[in-house]
Order: C-alpha cells, then structure tokens, then sequence
C-alpha cells in the first residue's frame, strides 16, 4: 500500500468510517486538400479506463479515443512540413505511435493533418494526446477547423525524457469564427526553433468533457510569507477558496528567523482560512536538480509532514516547482498524489491526466482580466498561479483577479473551486 493510500485510509477511520502559448514559425494558411481514404472519420470513442462508469451516459458523445493511430493513412504531412511515420517502438496503447520529425528543411516544424468525411460536433468537449518528445520541452497544438479553416487551437507546454503521457490541453487560440458543431479538420503542430531538428511522438488522440460554466482555482506556491501579509486579507475579502502549494522544508519556525518563507503560525492561520495546504518538493527545488537516491524522500516526506501537522485534506496534491518534471520524478507523483500541476495553458477540459493539470499566472491586471474573460467566453478550468508577491505589479495583478473574479462570479459566469472539487468532480 502506497502512502497516499495509506494516508486515505487513516483519515476515513479517524473521521468514523488543474497566458496564450504562442510560438514563432506559426502560419494562419491552410491549403485544401483531398484525402484518398474512404473510410469513414468515426473515431472509436473508447472510454478511459479510470472513469466511473456509472457517469459514462453523462458524458458527451465524442468523449473517449477518437484515433489510436493504428493506422496512419489517413493523416498526412501538411505542405510536406516535417515528417511522418509509424513507430512501433513506442506507444501509449497498441502497436504504434505516429512519429513526427522536424529537419533543416521544415523550418524546424512538423504539422500533421487529418481531414474528416464527416463533420463533428466539439462544441462541449476538448482534446488531448498522449505525447512525448526528444528535446528538453517544447509547446505541442492541437487545432479543430471548420470547412471555412476557421479553427480554434489548444496548447500545452511538455518535459522531454518522458513516455507517451496524456497531456491535457487548454484553448489558447481562435482563428476567424470557428463552426464547433461543423468541425472537418484535425491538425497537430509542433514548431522545434528555426531550423531545428527534433521528434515528436503522438498516440490516443481524444477527447475529455468541457466545463461550462468555467471554473478559477486560486493558488500560491512557493510557501512565501507574503501569501500570508498581503493575499489572506484580500481573498478574506472576498471569501474565495485558495491552495498554498509549500516546500515544507522551508518553513520557519519562528518571525526571527531570516527568510522570505511562511511561519508555521502562518500556515496555521491560512488553514484555518480555509485555505488548502498543499505540497511542493520539502526543498522547493525543480525536481530535475534533485539527486536520484534523495528524489523519492523529497517528493513523498512532505505527505507525512503534512498529515501529522493536520493539513490532510492538502496531502493529496502536488505542485511541480517551475512545471518541471523528469519521468523518475513524475511517476512517484503519480504513484502518491491524487492531483499534480505542471503545464502553462488556461482552460483546460477535465483532466484525463489528473497528474498534469494545467496552470497559467497573472503577471499584471491586464493578463488577470484576459485569463478571466476567457475562461467565461470558452469554459472549461483555468488555475491561476501567483508565486512572491513582493512588488506593485504582482499586487495589481492578484487585486485586479480577485475584483475581477468577484464580478464574474456574482453574474454566474465563473465559480471558483478548490482541488479537492477538481480531483473528486473534474478527472474524466
């Protein structure tokens, strides 16, 4: 039994019984063409394997795989940009991933397109990949077009040195005025740097229910003590739920010792704010600057810390420092939280990874309003990050969220929820 179970298990006897990605080399042009295959666009729609099944009439119709890529004839390089190829190596479920190559000659892109014989209706749903790449990280996009090429794209920023792993994407762009009941087009993009080389492997090519009305998560990594100083009062003030994701190795034991961190009195008034006290690594570093023997300690110990200092409900989530991760770090995650952050898109559907859900930041008012007002315009759960809150921008930033949030909530447009209400209502 892991300790996440473990934990769990105590718990219940005690108490009797997840900014727009953009990216150079993008071009808007879409040239027509005419695919030979006859078959029909069907995808299989199969359902995941960890949703319940007693919610599956719930769920809309396309929700589940809608191309395995166990057979590639029908997908073809756009405007010859990139390569691509069956790689029966690799895969996230079956036989084969379709692999992606970028060279010198592509302009360090790749773009792979798929056009439908009919047209299907995403109006309430968003998709995801399975994916994984050789280079450090990079941005993956996902475009749905209509018949006018008029399309709307989701992105999401991935770790290198990892296997095929769902990835939940967010909407981050609009082209024109997409007809999402008329989609025609798939389209995968992933732009490596001017000419660069590099590989792209894509699998499970699927959709997960969208959320409307849109969702806000509130969250404060890092464990700094200006989350206690400056932002308890505000949300206070507006009574909204809030996370501190804390290195709980960092914490002070008292005001006179040096450092910008939390107190653990501190930590107490937050929890007792009703703020959720989540974990970071105990070290606040990214995983990837952690030795092998000391990763599992770092990842796993702040789970115990948090349980015997009375912070359980927190002791199920995690934050990646810096949305880093590497594929050892990763899956000791998984294994023991039920909720992990890394990624940089906003709106995201439900999470058919729950441990990569998305986040974005506010670095000024203007992007808090952007964030918000796309999230009203498009659904789905925008988590807004704020980290040291040590200058009168990111003050300006976090007030501007908050006004801007109460507004929006009072109409009916947002509801802001906490990661508890994500991991038990919004994994699929």
């Amino acid at each position: 039994m892991d300790r996440r179970t473990y934990l769990a298990t105590g718990v219940a006897i005690a108490l009797g019984g997840c900014t727009e990605l953009g990216g150079p080399g993008e071009s808007d042009t879409n040239d027509e063409h005419s695919s030979d295959s006859d078959e029909s666009t069907g995808g299989t729609a199969s359902d995941s394997d960890d949703a319940d099944d007693s919610d599956e009439d719930d769920y809309p119709e396309l929700v589940g795989t809608f191309d395995d890529f166990e057979d590639l004839d029908e997908w073809w390089t756009w405007q010859d940009i990139g390569s691509l190829q069956a790689d029966a190596s690799r895969s996230y479920d079956g036989s084969q991933s379709a692999l992606l190559t970028s060279s010198t000659e592509s302009d360090g892109q790749v773009r792979i397109r798929r056009e439908l014989d009919e047209p299907i209706d995403v109006r309430d749903v968003a998709p995801g990949i399975a994916t994984a790449t050789d280079t450090d990280q990079g941005v993956v996009r996902i475009q749905l077009q209509d018949e006018d090429a008029h399309y709307v794209e989701y992105s999401q920023q991935i770790q290198g040195d990892m296997p095929l792993t769902r990835t939940n994407f967010g909407i981050t762009r609009v082209r024109g005025e997409p007809d999402l009941s008329k989609v025609v087009v798939l389209q995968i993009i992933r732009w490596f740097g001017d000419d660069a080389e590099g590989q792209q492997w894509v699998d499970d090519f699927h959709f997960v229910p969208n959320i409307d009305p849109g969702k806000v998560m509130l969250q404060f990594h890092g464990g700094y003590e200006t989350h206690y100083t400056e932002a308890l009062s505000r949300l206070e003030e507006y009574d909204f739920p809030a996370t501190a994701f804390v290195p709980t190795g960092r914490l002070r034991s008292d005001p006179a010792v040096e450092g910008d961190r939390l107190t653990r009195d501190q930590l107490d008034e937050l929890a007792a704010a009703n703020w959720t006290i989540g974990a970071q690594p105990a070290t606040g570093m990214p995983l990837g600057n952690v030795d092998s023997d000391r990763l599992e300690d770092v990842i796993v110990d702040p789970i115990d810390w948090l349980s015997g200092e009375g912070y359980e409900d927190g002791a199920r989530f995690f934050a990646f420092p810096a949305s880093r991760y590497t594929e050892e770090s990763y899956e000791l995650v998984k294994e023991h939280y039920d909720l992990a952050f890394a990624g940089r898109s906003r709106s995201q559907g439900y999470a058919g990874n729950p441990h990569l859900c998305s986040r974005a930041t506010a670095s000024s008012p203007e992007e808090a309003t952007e964030l918000l007002d796309w999230t009203v315009e498009w659904g789905g759960i925008t988590t807004i990050a704020f980290h040291q809150l040590d200058d009168p921008t990111a003050l300006e930033a976090l007030d501007e969220t908050l006004a801007s949030l109460e507004e929006h909530a009072s109409a009916g447009d947002l509801e802001v929820i906490t990661p508890a209400e994500m991991a038990d209502e919004y994994v699929y």
